[in-house]
């Protein structure tokens, strides 16, 4: 998908080639985002649109529009094989960060003892380019493009440290603290980061947009709320901002677009409409003209709040993984002993379109990742435990995307926490807490 309009690979070359030669305002190749201010020091926001591979994976929801749709030849044909597999370059894993993949690239970060560390392997053969230490990595996910990665640094602060990288060695090309815990992208070439004002009432949230290429500050604004995702749409870039409603943005100068009346805490955009959900147990879809409600639905799933027998129990949210020209694909997260469920709603009217899982009813631990779409297929993991037996392990569930029918499967025995599969390049990644497995 390109971030229109496009750019040449030679001025991609060119752009991420200022790490090594080194321009005004940088020291040793590296700028630091926070430093002189950019006015002071002459520096101006020029900012170039990247181009994305649609066979890539370089947004943790596969694009800036969070559609978690890919292409067919993005993934490997059916039945799969492993092609190769990569421990973790340190031990003692706690969690990793989603995969990302572009140009040839997979990168991601892992949180654990000592240090964080975020890294990049080869998709060919899984070896190791590069490795640098991090500060916490789980609360900020990398994404790719343009021959860069932007990922979290070691710098810390109270914001967190936030950088690009080049993705070929891991040179440095900028880094600065530009939100913690708190969603970024790009958008023409911008980087947009928000940061929750912990201290106003009610909630509001600063947003700035950087040259993506030198980290230069090309506006900022603040809005209502609390911006806890952002989906970038072919004219807006709209932030999920809780409870005071999603609010479109231009990318180019920050202004403000339109502002929607209801709740949502993701977002995501396809064909004119905006599918945001929010917790507990509410599904919409927006216009992305205007933010006006067209259609939502409530999960009647224990509707109270509570179980038969009395006990307090979270309503079910609505996890959106993957949007389809035709459908919104997600897991029921029921947060209970009760299981989850993935299922298909149309994105036109929001009727529901198929339901797949267990009977709901209290049971053994049964849950699911959130579902992306590779052409036509579904992909989703399952993850099961036992209480009278062995464990049946994790699997790679493989639904057709209109009926949800299982069209086949493959066992992960490798580690007890599967991450969400992801098809990038003609091949299938799986990180576990052990390894990243490549399936072809």
């Amino acid at each position: 998908m390109p971030d229109s309009p496009s750019i040449s690979r030679r001025q991609a070359l060119a752009a991420a080639g200022l790490a090594t030669t080194g321009v005004g305002g940088y020291v040793a190749g590296v700028r630091t985002a926070d430093a002189v201010p950019d006015w002071l020091a002459g520096r101006d926001c020029d900012p170039a649109p990247f181009v994305t591979d649609p066979t890539d994976w370089p947004f943790p929801r596969h694009d800036r529009a969070n559609t978690g749709h890919a292409p067919a030849r993005a993934a490997p044909d059916w039945p799969l094989e492993r092609a190769w597999k990569r421990e973790w370059p340190v031990g003692g894993v706690s969690t990793t960060t989603e995969v990302v993949v572009a140009d040839g690239v997979a990168l991601l970060g892992v949180q654990a003892a000592p240090h964080d560390l975020v890294f990049a392997v080869s998709l060919d053969d899984g070896r190791t380019l590069w490795t640098r230490r991090a500060d916490r990595v789980g609360v900020g996910q990398p994404f790719a493009a343009g021959g860069l990665g932007f990922a979290a640094t070691d710098t810390a602060g109270p914001d967190g440290g936030f950088g690009a990288r080049s993705l070929a060695d891991g040179a440095p090309l900028w880094h600065g603290g530009v939100g913690y815990h708190v969603p970024r992208t790009v958008a023409g070439g911008r980087l947009l980061a928000s940061r929750r004002l912990a201290d106003s009432d009610p909630d509001r949230t600063s947003i700035r947009a950087l040259d993506a290429r030198t980290g230069v500050e090309c506006w900022h604004t603040t809005v209502d709320g609390w911006a806890m995702d952002v989906a970038v749409s072919e004219t807006a870039a709209v932030y999920a901002a809780h409870d005071a409603g999603p609010v479109a943005l231009d990318p180019a100068s920050g202004e403000t677009l339109w502002r929607g009346a209801a709740a949502c805490d993701t977002v995501a955009a396809r064909d004119g409409r905006l599918v945001g959900s929010h917790f507990p147990g509410t599904l919409r879809a927006f216009s992305l003209a205007d933010g006006s409600v067209e259609w939502h639905v409530e999960s009647d799933h224990v509707g109270d709040g509570t179980t038969d027998d009395g006990q307090g129990v979270a309503r079910p949210s609505f996890e959106v993984g993957a949007v389809t020209p035709d459908a919104v694909l997600y897991t029921l997260e029921v947060h209970s002993d009760y299981p989850s469920r993935v299922q298909a709603r149309d994105l036109s009217s929001g009727d529901l379109l198929w339901d797949v899982g267990p009977d709901p009813e209290p049971g053994p631990y049964h849950a699911y990742s959130r579902p992306l779409v590779v052409g036509d297929d579904v992909l989703v993991v399952r993850s099961t435990r036992s209480t009278d037996g062995p464990d049946p392990g994790d699997a790679l569930l493989r639904l057709d995307a209109a009926t949800g029918a299982e069209r086949g499967r493959l066992d992960l025995p490798d580690g007890r926490h599967v991450l969400d599969a992801v098809p990038a390049g003609g091949r299938l990644f799986v990180a576990t807490d052990e390894r990243l497995l490549a399936f072809a």
